[in-house]
Order: C-alpha cells, then sequence, then structure tokens
C-alpha cells in the first residue's frame, strides 16, 4: 500500500495542472474582455476596437481670372497651371479627400452664354463669366484634390449646357462632385462618400445663380436657396442623409455678403438650424475673406452635448482678386482646413476627432503661386522669392487672419473631444 501512495499523489498533482492550466490559473493577470453592447454592438470579447479614421482638407473659392489664364497658357497653345499648385499640393495630396468650390467652369471652348464664349476670366458684354481649359483640373487632381462643390453663383456661367458639360468633364478625371446634377434621380440621391469604412454626406448649395435663370423642368441642376431666406430643402436633405444612415453630414452653404471678415445674425441663426437638423459639419463660402469660426453646442437625447464646428467662410483659394481693385488685399488669403474624423466601427459611433487651419496666400507677382504662410515664416523669405518688406507684410496679414477667425473664441471653445487646434506660429516675435 505504501507503495501506491506515490503514484495516487502523482495523478493527483497531474489532474490538478492540467486543470489549472485549461482555466488558465498560471497565466499573468489581465484584465476581463470588454463585454458587448446590450444592442448587440461592440467589440466581441476578447477582441480589439475596430477603430477607423478619414483625413480631409478643405480650401475656399476658386475662380481663375484673365491674368490667371493667361500666364499659364504656353507658347503651343496648351496650358499648365501646375506652377501654382506644386507648393501647396503636399498639403492635399496626404489627406484622403481634399475638397475646394470651383467656381469657374470646366465646358470647352466652344460652351456659350448670351454670346461669350472660348475661356474667360472677366467681363464681357457686362457679364463675370468664368470657363478655364480644362488643364485646370488635371493641375488640380495632380495636387490632391477629389472633391468639387458646384453650387456657387458662377455654376451656369455657360448656361446649363455648360454645367452639364463640366460635371461629366472633370468626373471623368476621377473627382467627386456636389451641389449640381445631370438628372432629377442624381438629385434624389444623398451624395455620399465612404473613406475607410466612414461614410460622409456632402451637402452643398447657393444663395444664387449670378441672375441666370434655371430653365423649368430643370430645376434639379444646382442646390438654389434663394438668398438663404427658406431653406427647408437643405434642412430636408441633411434628415433625407441622416436616413440614408451615413456617419457624418458636411454642410457646405455658398452664402453671406461679399468682403466683409463676419457673418451676418441670419446666417447664425441658419447654422444653428443646420446643426438642430443634424448638420455635423458646416464649412461655408463666398465672402472672399475668411470669417470667423465658431462651435454650436447642442443636447444629446441620451445626455451629454455633440459640438458642430462652423466655419462661416474659408476665404478665397485661387484668384486674381487683388487691392486696390478690391476693398481689401485680405482677398489674397484664405483658411486651410483640416478635419480628422473617426469612427468605432464595432458601435457605429462616428465623431471629429481633431480640427485645424493654417492660412495660406495667392502670390500674384510669382505665378499666383499658393503659399502656405506657416511653411514660409518656418523656412524663410528666400526659400519663396520674397525679402523682408514682404514677409513683414505677410506676418501682419497673417495676424489679422487668425483674429478674424478666432472672433468668436473657435480655438477657445474647442471641445475636448477634438484634438488640438495647433494654430502655426509666425516668426515674428509680436
Amino acid at each position: 500500500m505504501r507503495r501506491i501512495y506515490p503514484v495516487a499523489l502523482l495523478l493527483v498533482a497531474v489532474v490538478v495542472i492540467l486543470a489549472a492550466v485549461k482555466l488558465d490559473l498560471f497565466s499573468s493577470p489581465r484584465s476581463t474582455p470588454e463585454e458587448p453592447l446590450q444592442d448587440g454592438t461592440g467589440p466581441r470579447p476578447g477582441t480589439e476596437p475596430d477603430i477607423r479614421t478619414a483625413t480631409l482638407a478643405a480650401v475656399g473659392g476658386l475662380y481663375p481670372h484673365q491674368a490667371v489664364l493667361n500666364e499659364n497658357h504656353r507658347s503651343d497653345g496648351k496650358y499648365d497651371f501646375w506652377p501654382s499648385f506644386e507648393l501647396i499640393a503636399p498639403y492635399f495630396q496626404k489627406v484622403d479627400l481634399a475638397i475646394l468650390t470651383l467656381e469657374t467652369m470646366q465646358a470647352g471652348p466652344e460652351a456659350a452664354l448670351w454670346g461669350v464664349s472660348g475661356y474667360t476670366g472677366h467681363t464681357e458684354k457686362g457679364i463675370l463669366t468664368f470657363n478655364a481649359p480644362l488643364e485646370l483640373s488635371h493641375a488640380l487632381k495632380k495636387a490632391g484634390f477629389n472633391l468639387y462643390s458646384f453650387a456657387n453663383n458662377h455654376c451656369l456661367d455657360r448656361d446649363l449646357e455648360g454645367l452639364q458639360a463640366s460635371l461629366r468633364n472633370v468626373r471623368e478625371l476621377g473627382f467627386h462632385t456636389t451641389g449640381a446634377y445631370l438628372s432629377a434621380e442624381e438629385r434624389e440621391a444623398v451624395d455620399i462618400i465612404e473613406i475607410n469604412g466612414i461614410k460622409v454626406a456632402f451637402i452643398a448649395y447657393t444663395y444664387g445663380t449670378n441672375c441666370i435663370p434655371l430653365r423649368q423642368g430643370c430645376e434639379y441642376a444646382v442646390n438654389l436657396v434663394p438668398s438663404f431666406e427658406k431653406i427647408d430643402p437643405l434642412l430636408d436633405d441633411i434628415r433625407k442623409a441622416r436616413a440614408a444612415g451615413v456617419d457624418l453630414i458636411a454642410v457646405m452653404p455658398h452664402w453671406g455678403g461679399q468682403y466683409i471678415d463676419y457673418p451676418f445674425e441670419w446666417q447664425r441663426e441658419l447654422a444653428r438650424q443646420m446643426a438642430e437638423a443634424g448638420a455635423d459639419m458646416i464649412i461655408g463660402g463666398h465672402p472672399k475673406f475668411v470669417q470667423p469660426g465658431e462651435w454650436i453646442v447642442l443636447p444629446e437625447s441620451g445626455g451629454g452635448t455633440r459640438s458642430v464646428p462652423v466655419l462661416y467662410s474659408l476665404g478665397n483659394f485661387y484668384t486674381d482678386q487683388h487691392y486696390p481693385v478690391c476693398s481689401s488685399d485680405l482677398v489674397e488669403y484664405g483658411m486651410l482646413l483640416s478635419l480628422e474624423l473617426t469612427k468605432d466601427m464595432d458601435s457605429g459611433r462616428a465623431w471629429i476627432s481633431a480640427l485645424d487651419y493654417d492660412i495660406h496666400w495667392c502670390y500674384r507677382d510669382w505665378g499666383h503661386r499658393l503659399l502656405v504662410l506657416s511653411e514660409v515664416f518656418e523656412k524663410g523669405p528666400e526659400r519663396f522669392n520674397l525679402n523682408r518688406s514682404q514677409l513683414q507684410r505677410l506676418e501682419s496679414r497673417y495676424r489679422d487672419n487668425i483674429e478674424i477667425i478666432e472672433r468668436y473664441g473657435f480655438s477657445e471653445n474647442k471641445p475636448g473631444a477634438v484634438g488640438e487646434n495647433r494654430r502655426p506660429a509666425s516668426s515674428s516675435s509680436d
């Protein structure tokens, strides 16, 4: 019997060890896997959360005046706009989606309106009309842009046929478009772009079309709310997009007064209505100057709040507008807005996780090259064909634009869930 005890003890020990291994008692301590949400969403036990991000960049209006067309017209009769965008292109090439408002037609030289045809960027026969060669979009595509808003006051500069030709031409190059359509069926669909699993709806509207009427029966062609007096169609589109199951909604209103650095109070009220209807970001344009940004904070039904950024105007982008022809040289500057969007694929929750901006400048006397001012200040004026006097002017105008954007405490009131606004530093000591 004594000889049996060691064997029995050994067998008991083996059983205990095997049970312990099965129960993972010898492993290092770890936290309990996150429980799935009661509605069935959330990560499965023992899995990592599936978090996706998408990056966006947006700038204001692009409308090449005649001086821009002339300087990019080569001796062989073709056009080359690339030098204007070469220095700013890296800012757009690195993001998933780069957006601008295209305030020129891309309809070809044969497109005409009221006897005006060819490539134009000036007032002819009393009409301020824009129609640029398609090489412009080739350069913008190379620079990283991939979404055009057509909802602006120049979208009918070559009448309905010119708008339709422009839409076809830029879509063939791979551009997404919003705010204008080829059919009623297109107009009824929600403009959705999916980026890394994040579905973003884009809704663009304009206040008018420079008194060029839409033909009866063709009202679908442009998202138009005259003077933004009755925005029910825009609000309905926001609700439709939300019902379609998108993750985030970006509204792009073409509105406000030109050559002023502030929104009207009615714009601030309409922005709140858009946010209440479900807009997640509001990115405006048309005034030619940058205007303030602010956050609209709304209560959530389940508790907590939702914060919606509003940029009333991103200002000009690519243009020959200049002082003293215009009221101020602020027409040469604009905002480069950067956004990061994030979605928890398990819970379905999506939000703006970072928001940043910089100031860019259109250098008229150097081939209308577009420069990001923080880069100019960092690398020095000589690399950008500037002298010290010009640099001092840029530093002053940079501060002016920042003060305008921050007038309503845009960065100060940024919600904690959004990444830091890293305002670029000036080389001036102030």
